[in-house]
């Protein structure tokens, strides 16, 4: 992916090696110039206390985004 190809609002899959232990869908909220700000939508349940403590956003590289 690109980072030409986000768009704000849009639900992208994303894995991440730090933070999340699996797999998640999230919402672009803002765009970086090599990563964006995402909120999670959908996660795996074993990382619900993840996403609390993220309070449901992660800042995701564009390499890792889907």
């Amino acid at each position: 992916m690109k980072i030409e190809d986000l768009k704000v609002g849009e639900v992208y899959k994303c894995k991440v090696d730090e933070d999340m232990d699996y797999p998640f869908e999230g919402k672009v909220e803002k765009i970086y110039e090599h990563s964006a700000l995402m909120e999670i939508v959908k996660n795996d349940p074993k990382d619900d206390t993840n996403k609390m403590e993220l309070n449901n956003k992660i800042v995701v590289s564009i390499k890792k985004i889907k």
